[in-house]
């Protein structure tokens, strides 16, 4: 599950080192601890030493290959909170052994508890996939401000400027973006058509203020609601590619967790975020991100276009980002996600280690039904099986693009090897602990 939750990737971006933040963030710091602390008691027959070097090697390792993640951001502060948990998992495995003699990695399941396993399962695989996917405008907030920059949210301000932007609520042409392009690359600025949804406006209004007063928002909230499509328009000038975030440059939003849309920064790549039912408040599932782009004190023309399901970034004139809002993907029921933490990021990394848990119940539950067979391999073709038998269900019924179809049946037949390695017999147990001189019982 750790695998499945930071070191397989949704999409790729040019490597560096630009894109670590060694921000202490205590919740995150918290969440990493938790994660590893179930590696550190499954270590505890080994030693401490073992364990930190463990904890170590595999969070430096998903720390490294983050470097080259979309989305991610890797921290000395994740490497030193993950092998903390490890360690401190192993402490208190340790502490529980002592205290009980019962092998806290070890857990001894009931075969008639264990068999419920499928139930929970095969109920747990419809709730990721029984979702309709809607992708028009819906869950907006009529609340909510457009503005530049994000100070109006409480984050960090995006540093530089605006020469000009408008707002459409119809989805432009490639053909005329391109023209729009050419004609801002050759006479210093293009002449956005009209239809706009913004009044002129000083594209220098100051950070934490409305670019509209409260009956302009209401006509630009309904006007896009009542099409569900919109086109973004902006030249801007970043003064600098490290800043992170993402740093809002054009934002309708007004909870730093929550938008309708944002473009924003991140370092020298660009981020569009639109909220849909399907997306998600805060717009990142999925989020748009670009290739580096962007270069200090240049001029980039940037449009965003969403045609009601399709969700295109281009960057003077060229295609450099796209995803199917309408596509459907496994999420988790929203009663669940309201039980969680706010700010605990649930995305495609995160539903892996959910499919991956069903798939290890499911495996479990069909060797309660079944038997244990004696010989290994036989157990990992059992298990294999079974997460083969999830990651279907969940590509057929939950999944319309290809590359994540795959990622999740591998995702879910590795979950059921590994269960499947996990388990043994009681006659085996009692065999191993007659040969290391010790108890049988468990």
């Amino acid at each position: 599950m750790i695998v499945a939750a930071t070191m397989i990737p949704v999409a790729l971006r040019h490597p560096s080192l630009r894109y670590i933040d060694n921000t202490l963030e205590p919740a995150d710091f918290i969440n990493n601890i938790l994660m590893y602390m179930p590696l550190g008691i499954a270590l505890s027959g080994s030693s401490l030493l073992r364990t930190f070097l463990f904890g170590l090697i595999l969070s430096s390792a998903a720390e490294l290959l983050q470097l080259g993640y979309v989305d991610r951001i890797p921290s000395g502060f994740d490497i030193a909170s993950n092998t903390g948990g490890a360690l401190l998992g192993y402490l208190v495995a340790m502490v529980w052994l002592r205290a009980t003699g019962v092998d806290p990695k070890s857990l001894r399941i009931p075969r008639p508890v264990a068999a419920l396993a499928i139930l929970v399962a095969i109920f747990g695989t419809i709730m990721l996939v029984d979702h309709p996917t809607r992708s028009d405008f819906s869950n907006w907030s009529p609340t909510f401000h457009l503005a530049i920059g994000n100070e109006l949210t409480g984050d960090r301000p995006w540093v530089g400027t605006i020469s000009e932007f408008q707002i459409y609520p119809f989805a432009m042409a490639p053909s005329q973006i391109d023209d729009l392009a050419r004609q801002a690359a050759h006479a210093g600025n293009a002449a956005l058509p009209t239809g706009g949804l913004v009044p002129p406006t000083n594209p220098q209004t100051p950070y934490g203020h409305s670019l509209l007063s409260s009956e302009e928002e209401l006509s630009f909230y309904d006007a896009l609601v009542s099409r569900n499509q919109l086109t973004l328009l902006v030249a801007l000038r970043t003064n600098n590619v490290d800043q992170g975030g993402p740093a809002r440059i054009i934002t309708y939003s007004q909870d730093p967790g929550d938008r309708n849309f944002t473009l924003g920064q991140i370092h020298d790549t660009l981020t569009f975020r639109l909220r849909t039912p399907a997306s998600g408040s805060n717009g990142a599932n999925p989020a748009l991100y670009s290739k580096p782009v962007l270069l200090p004190n240049r001029t980039a023309f940037v449009a965003a276009v969403y045609d009601g399901r399709i969700s295109r970034l281009y960057v003077d004139g060229k295609l450099v980002a796209h995803a199917d809002l309408g596509a459907r993907r496994p999420r988790l029921p929203r009663r669940l996600l309201s039980w969680l933490p706010r700010d605990l990021p649930i995305r495609e990394i995160e539903l892996g280690a959910s499919e991956s848990l069903l798939s290890g119940l499911f495996a479990l539950g069909v060797f309660a039904l079944a038997g244990v067979p004696r010989r290994r391999p036989t157990r990992l073709f059992v298990g294999a099986v079974a997460g083969l038998a999830i990651g279907a269900a969940v590509w057929i019924f939950g999944v319309s693009e290809p590359r994540l179809g795959v990622r999740i049946l591998l995702e879910c037949v590795a979950a059921g090897v590994v269960l499947a390695a996990s388990v043994e017999t009681e006659t085996e147990q009692g065999e191993q602990a007659r040969a290391l001189g010790r108890p049988a019982s468990v």
